[in-house]
C-alpha cells in the first residue's frame, strides 16, 4: 500500500460564523523525508469565459485559436503550517534538494505510522453558498500538501458544502406582453406571425419540488395554424473572466399545454410548470463576475414561420 492523506471532518457542510476542527491523517506505509506539512483553506468564486483569437502568417493563412480565461475572487483564505518549516522559493528549494542529494538538506525523516493533525476552518457570515454552473462555481476547499525533497509532493483536497443564504423573498405575480412596449423588431416582423401574447404567473419565485401556475392569451386577427403550445423553464448564465464575456443556456423539459390547430381571435389556456424539470441545474444566483437567471417560456409551434415565444422572469430557489 502507498502513503496517503485523509480528512475526517464530522460533517462536510460548513456553517457560517462557526469554527470547525478538521482532523487530517497522514498514513505512511514507508518512511519519507519531509520538509514541511502544509494545509490551505480556500474559498473562492471562479468564473471562466471561452474566446477565440485569429492570427495570419506570412503566406496570408488565417488560423483560429480557442482560449479559456479563468478568474478567481477570493472569499476566504488561510494557511496552516502543521509540521516542519515554511515553504521556500524555487531557488531555495533547489539548493536544499541538492544538499539532500549529498546527504544534507533541512528535513525530517518520518518513519511508517499514522500522523494526525487538526486544522481549524471557518467562513464569514456573509459568504455565498457553494454553487456549480457551466461557466461559474463557488467552492470551499481544504488542501494538505507534504513537501518532499527530491520527490513528488503528496497532496489531497477536501471539498466542503455551504448552504445557500436563505432569505424571505417577497412573492409577486408577473405579467408580460409580446410584443412589449418597444414593439416588434425588423426580423420579427419579417418572419414571425403578427400576434399579441400575454403571459401571467401567479408568483415570481419557484422552488425545486414546487410548481408555478400560469396563464397565457394569444390574439390574432388573421387565422393562425398552431400545431402545439409548450412551456418550459429556461436559464441563462453569464460570466466574465479577465475582460472576456461568455454565456450558457439551460433548458428544462418542455411540457405540451395544448394543440389548438387554427386560431383566430382570442385563445387562452392555463398551465402548471414544475421545478423538478431542472432539478440537476443551478438555481438563480448572483456573484461579482457571474449571474444565473431563470424564465418561464411559452413556445408556439407555427408551421412555415419563426415560432413566437414569450418569457416571464422567475427566481428558481432550492
Amino acid at each position: 500500500m502507498s502513503n496517503r492523506i485523509s480528512f475526517a471532518p464530522a460533517d462536510d457542510e460548513l456553517q457560517r460564523g462557526q469554527l470547525v476542527q478538521v482532523p487530517i491523517v497522514l498514513r505512511l506505509e514507508h518512511a519519507i523525508k519531509v520538509r514541511g506539512i502544509h494545509a490551505h483553506f480556500h474559498g473562492a468564486e471562479e468564473t471562466k469565459a471561452t474566446y477565440t483569437t485569429t492570427t495570419t502568417n506570412g503566406k496570408g493563412q488565417v488560423s483560429t485559436t480557442t482560449h479559456t480565461a479563468v478568474e478567481h475572487i477570493t472569499l476566504v483564505e488561510k494557511e496552516h503550517l502543521l509540521a516542519g518549516r515554511e515553504r521556500a522559493g524555487f531557488f531555495a528549494n533547489l539548493g536544499d534538494a541538492m544538499s539532500t542529494l549529498f546527504g544534507g538538506g533541512r528535513h525530517q525523516l518520518m518513519p511508517p505510522g499514522d500522523y494526525e493533525y487538526t486544522v481549524e476552518v471557518a467562513i464569514p457570515a456573509d459568504v455565498p453558498g457553494t454553487h456549480t454552473g457551466d461557466r461559474s462555481r463557488v467552492f470551499y476547499e481544504l488542501s494538505c500538501l507534504i513537501d518532499i525533497p527530491l520527490g513528488r509532493d503528496m497532496k489531497e483536497v477536501y471539498s466542503f458544502r455551504v448552504a445557500p443564504r436563505v432569505a424571505e423573498l417577497p412573492t409577486n405575480p408577473v405579467r408580460v406582453r409580446y410584443p412589449d412596449d418597444a414593439g416588434r423588431g425588423f426580423w420579427s416582423k419579417l418572419f414571425e406571425p403578427d400576434v399579441r401574447i400575454e403571459l401571467a404567473l401567479a408568483t415570481d419565485v419557484l422552488s425545486r419540488g414546487g410548481s408555478v401556475e400560469g396563464m397565457f392569451q394569444i390574439d390574432t386577427e388573421k387565422p393562425l395554424a398552431v400545431q402545439a403550445i409548450r412551456a418550459r423553464l429556461v436559464g441563462h448564465e453569464s460570466s466574465q473572466a479577465h475582460g472576456h464575456r461568455d454565456s450558457h443556456r439551460f433548458e428544462g423539459d418542455a411540457i405540451e399545454i395544448a394543440t389548438p390547430g387554427n386560431i383566430q381571435g382570442t385563445y387562452s389556456e392555463r398551465f402548471s410548470l414544475s421545478g423538478d424539470s431542472v432539478r440537476a441545474m443551478p438555481v438563480s444566483a448572483q456573484g461579482e463576475l457571474y449571474s444565473i437567471g431563470w424564465f418561464v417560456q411559452i413556445e408556439f409551434d407555427v408551421p412555415w414561420a419563426k415560432d413566437p415565444t414569450i418569457c416571464a422572469p422567475i427566481a428558481l430557489v432550492p
